[in-house]
């Protein structure tokens, strides 16, 4: 919401309504850290919201009606101003190791670019391109692309956009996920065969693990868990053993045949 003079009082979001039915959303506080620098506040509100054309956002900035459902603005009060970034569509598709995302603005306003991030757990993101954006206003469509050829996960993985400003503000938006690629370096057991004073190296392991080593007759002999992508185990006789690898993220598992000589 942009403002002629600054009020003394930021008036805070009444009620939405679309086509005179009114929404149930939730609001925050008015964000005035803006408004010096770009002569604006900024209101937040969610839920399940149609299209932004089709809304009338009610203030406090009046005296409220009989039903306390709408106000009347005072002359010289707020006016409305476009958001800086209006996303349209967002997409990830996976093909082999590439995942490929097309995302659409219907406008841009002081738009600077798109960090595209990604995460195997959609809590902690990490930032994979940015990709410049073709006009820092634009009231008309924008297509974009990014493909992010290094995501072997797999698990799921988690992609979403940073919409970054000229004054390096920021938001993000809606969260994509693709399935994993189902690509996995085959796990490795080495020396193998082993003699009985050898440590033996499991490696290629691609995610926090359970090792079972069991013997020929199927008794758990040794049991370890490791966080890295290789581990050793010791102290094994003579004979055939298996060892199981057990994911704990993707709950898949390997087994492999070891064994010990002399």
């Amino acid at each position: 919401m942009y403002f002629t003079t600054m009020p003394s009082v930021p008036p805070t979001i009444d009620s939405v309504y679309s086509n005179g039915v009114k929404l149930t959303v939730t609001y925050s506080l008015p964000d005035t850290s803006k408004y010096a620098s770009g002569g604006y506040i900024s209101y937040c509100f969610g839920g399940n919201i149609p299209p932004i054309g089709a809304l009338q956002v009610y203030f406090d900035g009046g005296i409220f009606d009989s039903i306390k459902t709408a106000c009347t603005v005072p002359p010289n009060g707020p006016e409305a101003g476009p958001t800086p970034v209006i996303l349209s569509s967002f997409s990830a598709e996976r093909s082999g190791t590439s995942v490929t995302l097309n995302w659409k603005t219907e406008q841009e306003l002081n738009s600077s670019g798109y960090e595209i991030q990604r995460s195997s757990d959609n809590i902690n993101f990490e930032t994979v391109g940015v990709v410049a954006s073709k006009s820092a206003n634009s009231s008309v469509a924008q297509y974009y692309s990014f493909t992010d050829n290094s995501n072997t996960l797999a698990e799921n993985t988690y992609y979403r956009l940073k919409m970054v400003d000229l004054d390096h503000s920021f938001a993000y938006s809606y969260v994509k996920m693709v399935k994993g690629s189902g690509l996995k370096s085959d796990i490795v057991l080495f020396p193998n065969p082993a003699s009985s004073n050898q440590k033996v190296t499991i490696g290629n392991i691609s995610e926090p693990s359970k090792i079972m080593v069991f013997d020929n007759t199927g008794r758990l002999i040794q049991q370890t868990s490791t966080t890295s992508n290789s581990v050793e185990i010791n102290n094994l006789q003579k004979g055939n053993y298996f060892v199981k690898i057990l994911g704990q993220q993707s709950g898949s598992s390997t087994v492999k045949k070891l064994s010990v000589i002399n």
